[in-house]
């Protein structure tokens, strides 16, 4: 955007030079010829009275009388009545190529004075030069100036556009600008309430995933384990038993019709496996709980030896980096680091805090804690769900003393 706007300002500013410009430069010739027209008749006068000067006193009329009456290229002839030519100067009598004045002197001689039309040309370019500097600097000064503002008009629009790809991408912590441009600031409104509704969709989302998973498979799983038992009643007839086993069919349709569903919201959520370097997508969810951290004055930092490529689908690695940060923000201690390092032909990210560790990975199960240190029991059995569905694995670091989640994701291919 910022191209065109800058190449529209441009286009316009030229246009106003121009037209400012070109009528300016021809009064100007106007003026300029004008002026030489007025010389000459001033040295046809004054060359005219000098003549009748010496007709009337008796004195010759030669060459070097009329020289000193000319300037620079300008030439003289007088023809007397007995035909007797004098000539000083360059005198050209063609009309295209000087200008020509003609004079009828006292003696009935005939005196005519010419100035080169070059002298002119060079008098009107010599006074439209300063005109084209100036339009030139002009023009110049306005496209800095225009670039300038239209710079600081569209990077609201630019930081919009990074924005509405990042929520496209399931981040809904945005960095949008505040103040300045009016429209902008309607968009980063708009875009702020799409990213929280959509942050609350996807979290229930999540939330009815696990919970669907939870309690839809344990009591199918329990009612299909007793139907199984009862045919092995000796009080139940074989007719029932028969239907029982029929049932038992309809149990594991029903099974595998909530598996493929979930299967299917899975995938449709996790399409679109990219590779990556991880520690620079690492970096940047770091960077957008920054300011967040910083509210609760904790800090969190990046570490990384180099480059760790990995093939992942961004969102839902995205969405359980989210969860982790968000746990160690609320319930950790100190310094939160998050690290990205190569393992084997996989990946994974640690993240910690330097708070003692009072829990072990009962805490990814459902249900309620007893321990107030334990991180959200919400967030952490759908970020489980999400680790899995992506080919990743979420766990526990029990061999640090310090809370410590890892996050197994494959490598790059």
């Amino acid at each position: 955007m910022r191209e065109r706007l800058v190449g529209i300002l441009v286009a316009l500013i030229v246009g106003v030079v121009v037209l400012y410009a070109v009528p300016r430069a021809y009064v100007t010739a106007d003026l300029v010829r004008d002026h030489e027209a007025a010389m000459i008749e001033r040295t046809a006068d004054f060359l005219e009275a000098r003549i009748d000067s010496r007709i009337q006193s008796g004195s010759p009329i030669d060459a070097s009388m009329l020289r000193a009456g000319l300037d620079g290229t300008d030439g003289a002839r007088y023809v007397a009545l007995d035909g007797t030519t004098v000539e000083a100067g360059q005198y050209d009598d063609d009309p295209d190529a000087s200008f020509v004045e003609t004079r009828r002197t006292d003696g009935q001689g005939t005196l005519t004075v010419t100035r080169d039309r070059s002298v002119v040309t060079a008098e009107v370019e010599r006074a439209l030069v300063p005109l084209i500097v100036l339009g030139v600097l002009l023009a110049a000064v306005a496209c800095a100036i225009g670039y300038v503002v239209i710079g600081r008009m569209s990077r609201p629009f630019d930081r919009l556009a990074v924005a509405a790809e990042e929520l496209g991408r399931g981040t809904f912590d945005l960095d949008l600008p505040r103040g300045g441009v009016p429209e902008a600031q309607a968009i980063s409104e708009a875009l702020r309430t799409s990213a929280t509704r959509l942050d609350e969709l996807v979290r229930r989302e999540r939330e009815l995933a696990v919970t669907a998973s939870h309690q839809l498979r344990t009591p199918i799983t329990a009612l299909r384990l007793e139907l199984e038992d009862l045919t092995y009643w000796p009080e139940t007839s074989p007719e029932v038993a028969a239907q029982v086993r029929r049932s038992i069919d309809e149990l594991d349709r029903l099974t595998a019709s909530i598996d493929d569903l979930l299967d299917l919201a899975l995938r449709l959520r996790h399409d679109g496996q990219i590779e990556l370097d991880l520690t620079a997508f690492v970096a940047d969810t770091v960077e957008r709980w920054r300011r967040r951290a910083a509210a609760r004055g904790r800090t969190v930092v990046v570490t990384a030896p180099g480059p760790v490529r990995a093939t992942i689908a961004t969102e839902p690695v995205a969405q359980v980096l989210d969860v982790l940060i968000e746990n160690a923000c609320q319930h950790g201690t100190g310094t939160i680091t998050v690290s990205a390092r190569e393992a084997g032909s996989n990946v994974e990210v640690r993240v910690g805090d330097e708070g003692a560790r009072t829990f072990g990975s009962e805490v990814f199960g459902r249900g309620d804690s007893t321990d107030a240190r334990a991180p959200s029991r919400l967030g952490l059995p759908a970020a489980t769900e999400l680790a899995t569905g992506t080919g990743g694995h979420l766990s526990l670091d029990e061999t640090s003393a310090t809370t410590c989640f890892v996050l197994l994701l494959p490598g790059g291919r």
